[in-house]
């Protein structure tokens, strides 16, 4: 390294979730310099600019923390209270997971190590960024602060904790860039990879096991979008059960709403580009709505 640094970077694949909130830049626009405020009908206007400019974020960033919090493990559940001290042992090693969350700008990263070999069950950080990502996706619409990304896998370095870098970061985030385009989450080719390997895999071992169970529960998230990649089916069975639960058909229904709203308001705007990506995004609210019987489950 440069000036004799000899300093050994860790250096793992990781898994990463990049997530944009969207329309950050239209509430920018025309912005510029801190006003003079000389009285309160100016305070008022301006504290409505700043909420459009940093109230999502903020709201965003309190949501993900909350998040986090909900999935962890409860180190005092019944199941684990119901374990021998021996399968507390394994039971805690299993739910021990390295997963960290980075703020950037209008959005934020999370990111699972996947190489670190204290983490006997690896796939328990993705099943995590998997749940966060679609929900916040769904929760987006609802709150009328829609967000979209990406997924993906590669190898990255955590140069201060808490602080990715390298292609892990980039991946991701060309995918939320490029492909995602309206409120979608777009997962990439090593995610799949990764997931049907772990799916894949024979063994007795509870680490073996516990690995299969959350890659099989991780890919029962996903659905084929029309253009050929795979995305998150935030309105299916699986993260219903793993993420909205009995909150579900609210939250459908409070997001397609928003939906039809967009879709009429940048008709009326002439503006071909949301109108478009609205339209698609209707289309998979209208293939997977909520079944009757949905309401007493869960």
């Amino acid at each position: 390294m440069a000036n004799g640094e000899s300093e050994d970077r860790k250096v793992f694949n990781y898994c990463v979730s990049f997530i944009d909130l969207l329309g950050q830049r239209n509430a920018a626009k025309g912005q510029g310099l801190l006003p003079r405020i000389s009285s309160e009908a100016e305070d008022k206007a301006f504290q409505k600019i700043l909420l459009d400019n940093i109230g999502g974020i903020l709201e965003l960033q309190r949501d993900v923390e909350e998040m986090g919090s909900v999935l962890s493990p409860d180190p005092n559940s019944p199941l684990r209270e119901s374990l021998s001290d021996e399968e507390r042992i394994v039971w805690d090693e299993l739910q021990r997971k390295s997963v960290n969350t980075q703020y950037w700008s209008d959005g934020f990263v999370k990111y699972a190590c996947l190489g670190n070999p204290e983490i006997k069950c690896p796939v328990n950080g993705v099943f995590e960024i998997f749940c966060t990502a679609g929900y916040f996706c769904l929760l987006g619409l609802v709150r009328h602060r829609p967000v979209r990304g990406a997924i993906d896998i590669a190898w990255g370095a955590e140069i201060r904790p808490g602080e990715l870098y390298g292609p892990a970061i980039i991946r991701a985030y060309e995918l939320e860039s490029e492909v995602a385009q309206y409120p979608r989450i777009v997962i990439g080719h090593e995610v799949l990879r990764f997931l049907e390997t772990h799916r894949s895999n024979s063994g007795d071992e509870p680490a073996i096991r516990a690995n299969q169970e959350f890659a099989r529960r991780c890919l029962d998230m996903l659905v084929q979008d029309d253009d050929g990649y795979w995305i998150l089916h935030y309105l299916g069975d699986a993260l219903q059960h793993a993420a909205t639960h009995a909150h579900h058909n609210n939250l459908y229904q409070k997001a397609r709403t928003f939906v039809v709203n967009q879709i009429e308001e940048h008709k009326r705007l002439r503006n071909s580009k949301l109108a478009f990506r609205y339209t698609q995004l209707f289309a998979y609210f209208d293939a997977y709505s909520p079944r009757p019987e949905d309401s007493q489950e869960c």
